[in-house]
């Protein structure tokens, strides 16, 4: 069922993106700094800002998971030594007290 599902999504996706791609073949103009000119059709300067906005965002992200990958590591660490101890305190003896 789940495989329907996604190849259900994934054509209709592709249905959508071929038909706005036929609607939007007009070209337009990009004009940038330092003399960057760029012309091409709609549909395609559309999907080029969507992949560098993509690419752009992982990148922004990637300082956030490091630190949190760091942050995993030392909370594995520190419950490593905290089951350690409760086994070496679990190893001790009972003593009864009269």
């Amino acid at each position: 069922m789940k495989r329907f599902l996604y190849g259900f999504l994934i054509i209709a996706v592709l249905l959508v993106g071929v038909t706005f791609t036929s609607k939007n073949v007009q070209m337009v103009e990009l004009n940038y700094y330092f003399g960057v000119h760029w012309m091409t059709p709609l549909s395609f300067m559309l999907l080029t800002t969507l992949t560098v906005g993509i690419a752009f965002g992982l990148l922004a992200s990637l300082a956030m998971l490091a630190r949190m990958q760091g942050q995993l590591l030392r909370v594995r660490r520190e419950n490593r030594q905290l089951e350690q101890e409760v086994n070496n305190l679990r190893a001790l003896p009972i003593r009864d007290v009269p």
